[in-house]
């Protein structure tokens, strides 16, 4: 009897083990898929922070090399620096960055091997975003493929090119860390704050900077330039901001790039709608209205000439030499109603861009061309007209836009012109 009973125990202590054999490995897989399912919604999210950063449009110099860096950026009175690559390779990218270096480097601005990076980079505003998030984006980057590409050193005068003085400018400039809701606010007003003070770090170009390059929080997002364009008032103001915008305007504005009475998003801002704004939800975009809104207004600058289609369609015929060439190279798809021939993303009546007296922005896009891209309609490029046009007739071009669609006199001169051309040559 006792040997029977131990012969029972025997054999149910076997079939546990055989159980547990055979359970074990499926454990593991159970577990081995919890992992892959943790990591990919943390790409994923990274994916969406990265497009929220605007990474793309500063690190991908050619559109073949994705985020093999090498675009230049010119600091007023301090020189040149080159978006670094941020791919996985090891030799030229961030491939040997660790976790903890790379949060470092988004958050205080120390790169690789204690490497202080130039405040071109943003970091004080990534600074907003959490450790998870900041490591969300890297595995992100993680995944993107590695390429091989030395960018320029940076060509900096004395003392910026001493790399250790930016610590004293983030001593300066220094930030308030990870960010902080505003219980008083709503939770749409608190994420748009977070993702234009964050990620988005609008104020980087939108704010005017101070003797140190740094930002003049007194009049923030009242305008400023950057790399040569000016980065316009998207304060509250009436006049000079967007004040005077509706809510879907902004929206649209901010999702596609254009919209009727406003115009098309150029230059830099039409990249970052491209590869950034674009790619946001529109609760997000939404919430990035809530929080513009909010922003005090700050009038500065000229505001946008509003005359309607009408009018310009009814407008006096000009035979200046700029209204020929305008006739000849613009007409045929921007009207001379300034409503466009196949869209509101040609349109041109009440946009800033062609109806401010100095024509900075107008002087670079008649010069590069600009590109919108929609997600089911396409790529809507506008050509440069750099090659086969004299520095005078440029500005003529200028000049004949801003008086007709802003009954403005146009301060655009051929020696302006010269110099854009000289700094597009340098990019």
């Amino acid at each position: 009897m006792i040997n029977f009973s131990c012969y029972l125990i025997q054999k149910a202590f076997v079939k546990g083990i055989i159980l547990v054999v055979v359970l074990l490995p499926f454990e593991q897989v159970l577990a081995q898929e919890d992992q892959i399912v943790l990591k990919q919604a943390q790409i994923a999210k990274g994916e969406y922070l990265f497009r929220a950063s605007g990474c793309q449009t500063c690190h991908t110099a050619e559109e073949d090399k994705f985020l093999a860096g090498g675009k230049a950026f010119r600091i007023k009175n301090q020189g040149i620096v080159y978006s670094s690559n941020i791919t996985s390779d090891k030799e030229t990218g961030i491939g040997n960055y660790t976790d903890e270096e790379f949060i470092r480097a988004l958050q205080d601005g120390v790169g690789h091997k204690d490497k202080h990076l130039y405040p071109v980079m943003p970091y004080s505003a990534y600074s907003l975003m959490s450790t998870d998030e900041i490591l969300a984006i890297k595995a992100y980057l993680d995944q993107q493929p590695a390429i091989k590409n030395k960018v320029h050193q940076e060509d900096m005068v004395f003392p910026y090119n001493m790399r250790w003085a930016i610590r004293a400018w983030n001593w300066k400039n220094d930030t308030e860390g990870h960010f902080q809701s505003n219980p008083d606010k709503s939770a749409q007003w608190n994420r748009g704050k977070f993702l234009v003070e964050g990620p988005g770090h609008c104020a980087y170009c939108h704010s005017p900077k101070d003797w140190s390059n740094g930002r003049a929080s007194t009049n923030d997002y009242s305008g400023s330039t950057y790399n040569g364009w000016i980065a316009y008032n998207i304060s509250s103001d009436g006049d000079t901001g967007i004040g005077s915008w509706s809510d879907k305007d902004l929206q649209q504005y901010l999702s596609k790039g254009y919209v009727e009475g406003h115009g098309a998003a150029v230059g830099p801002m039409a990249e970052i709608i491209n590869t950034s704004l674009s790619q946001l939800s529109q609760k997000d975009i939404r919430a990035i209205v809530i929080y513009l809104r909010s922003l005090p207004a700050k009038e500065k600058g000229e505001g946008a000439a509003n005359i309607s289609p009408t009018d310009l369609e009814n407008a006096e015929p000009s035979r200046s030499h700029g209204s020929h060439l305008f006739a000849a190279l613009c007409a045929s798809c921007h009207q001379q109603n300034g409503q466009g021939r196949q869209g509101e993303y040609e349109s041109l009546w009440g946009s800033k861009t062609v109806t401010l007296t100095k024509g900075t922005n107008l002087i670079r896009v008649i010069l590069e061309g600009s590109e919108l891209k929609d997600s089911k309609l396409g790529i809507f490029p506008m050509p440069g007209f750099k090659d086969g046009y004299s520095d005078q007739d440029i500005a003529d071009i200028a000049n004949y836009v801003i008086a007709h669609f802003g009954n403005r006199n146009g301060h655009v001169t051929a020696k302006q012109v010269k110099q854009e051309r000289a700094q597009l040559k340098l990019q």
